[in-house]
């Protein structure tokens, strides 16, 4: 209301001082912003909206001595909008609401206005997220997906969008796009994307590991070592995903693959029988490589779980 009182009082300096230069003209862009801003005082923001817009245009036409009035009501037009925009929001109504918050960013920006553009561009995400997790839970990917892509593009620093799109393009079995927006989150620093960036790996994880069983079961094993290192390469302390690598390796007889591949796997398991047991195809690797010093070694890293029992009594046949 301040703010409302503040910018009225500029009006009334502007009819006091502007002279008899194009006096009615003046005159009229006053009129026309006065009663916008009645409008916007009484919180009667749809009305507001046309009414502030004609003030402008008018103010424009009039030149520099509306020059003020026409400020005015450019600060006040991107606030008209972001507030139109919350009560589509209330209402339900999350087509309305985007583009009203839309428009707001607009205008923000265009005048200068950062706090509403930075507000507009956050509801904006909001109302997508809650528009688009109508289609993805009715399993309508692509409708999810062309409204997370909207949201997301005007706001690709919310995580919590990134992270439906990415599942979404999941679900849809893009697994590309769905890695290219995992991988984005998965590269934020900031540790207040912690838990963000843990989540996008979980998931990407899950959806990686799918396909690359089933290329595995297809027989299509290049493909499935190739969806692993790709995933890898943005997540290398992946725990399932180093295991299941050196299990289809194993299965293989790719001791060379098991080899290369053993100590990081082994190195990345946060439970202690999983680090056995990747340590124990490790130590069998080698063991098949006929390097009895090696298996050894790898066999003895094997303290927890079924394979402790099997790793002795590899070692006391490697040591007969």
């Amino acid at each position: 209301m301040n703010r409302i009182k503040n910018l009225l009082a500029a009006t009334a300096v502007l009819i006091l001082g502007s002279g008899t230069l194009a006096a009615q003209d003046v005159n009229d862009v006053i009129d026309k912003y006065n009663a916008a801003a009645e409008l916007y005082s009484a919180k009667q923001f749809s009305e507001a909206i046309p009414a502030l817009e004609d003030a402008i245009a008018v103010g424009l036409e009039v030149g520099p001595d509306a020059a003020e009035l026409v400020q005015n009501a450019q600060k006040l037009l991107p606030g008209a909008y972001f507030r139109v925009g919350g009560a589509y929001v209330q209402a339900g109504d999350f087509d309305n609401a985007i583009a009203s918050f839309t428009k707001a960013a607009e205008l923000a920006e265009l005048y200068g206005d950062l706090n509403v553009m930075r507000n507009a561009t956050g509801w904006i995400s909001k109302a997508s997220n809650a528009k688009g997790a109508d289609a993805f839970n009715a399993k309508d990917y692509k409708t999810a997906i062309s409204i997370f892509e909207s949201g997301y593009a005007a706001n690709p620093t919310d995580t919590d969008l990134a992270l439906n799109l990415a599942k979404s393009y999941g679900e849809d079995g893009q697994l590309d796009k769905a890695q290219e927006v995992y991988g984005q989150i998965i590269g934020l620093s900031h540790s207040k994307y912690a838990e963000a960036v843990a989540q996008a790996k979980e998931e990407l994880a899950v959806y990686i590991i799918t396909a690359a069983n089933e290329a595995n079961a297809a027989g299509n094993v290049n493909g499935a070592y190739e969806l692993l290192d790709s995933f890898l390469a943005i997540a290398p302390d992946s725990p399932t995903a180093n295991l299941i690598y050196i299990q289809i390796a194993t299965n293989q007889k790719n001791w060379d693959k098991v080899i290369e591949k053993g100590e990081a796997a082994a190195e990345s398991q946060t439970d202690e029988e999983l680090r056995s047991n990747a340590y124990f195809l490790l130590g069998a690797a080698y063991q098949n490589k006929e390097n009895k010093a090696k298996a050894i070694e790898n066999y003895r890293k094997v303290t927890a779980g079924p394979n402790a029992g099997n790793a002795r009594t590899q070692i006391s046949n490697l040591n007969k």
